[in-house]
């Protein structure tokens, strides 16, 4: 690392070094996580190009974890805002080159799925069988931040002391620019099983009488994919395959304890920055095509169907809904309305729905007004949810829950975790779905969770005996 190229900024509440990479020098924040995840176990990576949202990614050095979810008596989003207004720094905003910087102390938080529990105290859903937690938190001082557009290294602070953090990530930086083409991937990924596909047809076709029968309109219905690993695959190998694969916006690296939640999430789940709050929802999905003009026909296609239009659009109502909760009366509005975002293995419809928040608000209290995302549960929430634990009969865990962070002044970035692969052990599991209307086709909707699972299939398929 060139310490010439380094730069000492500080404020209000931290102090950072930026440091400017050349064109030409090689760099991954991965390679840091690597080599030390005790000290770096959490790594939120913007891995695909070409769009806004796919800035910066993060690496949080030695965060202590401060409240974990794991009975029932906690309430883990009550907790959390206390030990956030307990903990809070007051700070000036981060500028770098006219750039605002994400992240410089605060909180990483990760949120499973049956959180839900808690936000609706009368819904019954199945416990986790996962041995990750429901949900923690962690005090995070120290972090790193990569901006990929201006390619930009920034150490960040909010201790008074932090010398010797920087120090240590600057060591850690220089020797981490190994390249992972030494390291072995070698091994055997083996499905242990899945949900086939007359198994989830039947579980359309129920979420179809549901709807016929007025209780809902539409529900996100998954599959369950479990594999068998090697011990020498390591969560690293399988991430970096993933991120190959199928790169994502919201991707990233969680460890806690024997756990790993490994991401390429395509969708937010909300972000606020000062008094703006956005969501995005993704709902209409379309696999790539064979070709690009194959490609331009299923966009097409896609945008043009009336079943994932009015999907889409009952989705968007419903997060407007949501998000009007925490919000000042009459500032929500939809500002990007049903575009079209490409991935490696799928298209999909997204929208964009924006805010004003409320004064004196708590992040807790935001979090409940959202979690979790309607694109991922269906209309009406509370009632879906209840039939998708009577048809899955087990719980979710992190897949659609969520994980991202929330600093002192409440700024926040929280993704919703598809597209997601849980390892613990020698054990993977990752679900897929896709939201069911009155109109659609069991057969088609199969496809759909086939086509949601490719980038996970092709990652953990990619791994041979050698």
């Amino acid at each position: 690392m060139n310490r010439d190229r380094s730069k000492t900024i500080k404020g209000k509440g931290w102090n950072g070094i930026a440091i400017e990479l050349k064109e030409t020098e090689n760099f991954d924040l991965l390679n840091l996580v690597e080599m030390n995840p005790k000290k770096y176990p959490y790594f939120l990576e913007s891995s695909s190009r070409g769009n806004i949202l796919n800035r910066y990614s993060i690496v949080f050095y030695k965060p202590e974890v401060l409240l974990v979810k794991n009975s029932d008596n906690i309430h883990f989003l009550n907790e959390f805002d206390k030990l956030w207004n307990k903990n809070k720094v007051k700070q000036d905003e981060m500028i770098y080159q006219g750039n605002q910087i994400p992240f410089y102390g605060g909180w990483f938080v990760y949120l499973g799925y049956e959180i839900a529990k808690e936000i609706e105290k009368k819904i019954v859903i199945p416990k986790s069988p996962y041995f990750l937690p429901d949900a923690f938190a962690a005090r995070v001082n120290t972090s790193v931040i990569y901006d990929h557009v201006k390619r930009v290294l920034i150490l960040t602070s909010d201790k008074d002391l932090f010398s010797n953090d920087f120090n240590e990530i600057l060591s850690d930086l220089d020797k981490s620019k190994f390249s992972h083409e030494n390291f072995s991937s070698k091994g055997s990924v083996k499905i242990f099983s899945k949900g086939t596909s007359i198994e989830h047809q039947s579980q359309v076709k129920s979420c179809i009488d549901y709807i016929y029968q007025g209780e809902i309109f539409q529900a996100n219905l998954s599959r369950l994919w479990r594999f068998k690993v090697d011990e020498e695959l390591t969560d690293i190998n399988i991430y970096r395959k993933l991120r190959e694969k199928n790169p994502a916006p919201f991707a990233g690296i969680v460890r806690y304890k024997k756990s790993s939640i490994i991401s390429s999430s395509p969708e937010r789940l909300i972000s606020i920055s000062g008094d703006h709050l956005q969501t995005r929802p993704i709902a209409g999905t379309r696999p790539r095509g064979t070709s690009g003009i194959v490609d331009v026909e299923l966009t097409r296609e896609l945008i043009n169907s009336d079943k994932e239009k009015a999907e889409h659009l009952m989705l968007v109502d419903l997060e407007r809904n949501d998000i009007s909760k925490v919000c000042e009366p009459g500032s929500v509005k939809v500002d990007e309305m049903m575009s079209i975002e490409t991935y490696a293995h799928v298209h999909h419809i997204v929208s964009n729905i924006s805010g004003k928040k409320r004064k004196n608000i708590n992040p807790g209290e935001i979090i409940k007004s959202v979690f979790p995302g309607g694109t991922i549960t269906g209309c009406p929430k509370v009632r879906c949810m209840e039939i998708l634990a009577e048809l899955e009969k087990e719980g979710r865990g992190p897949y659609t829950g969520s994980f991202g962070y929330v600093t002192h002044s409440g700024n926040m970035d929280i993704n919703i975790l598809i597209r997601t692969i849980l390892k613990e052990s020698n054990d993977l599991f990752f679900r897929a779905g896709g939201g069911i209307v009155a109109d659609s086709i069991p057969q088609n909707e199969t496809l759909e969770t086939e086509a949601k699972a490719n980038g996970m299939l092709k990652a953990v398929g990619s791994f041979k005996d050698e």
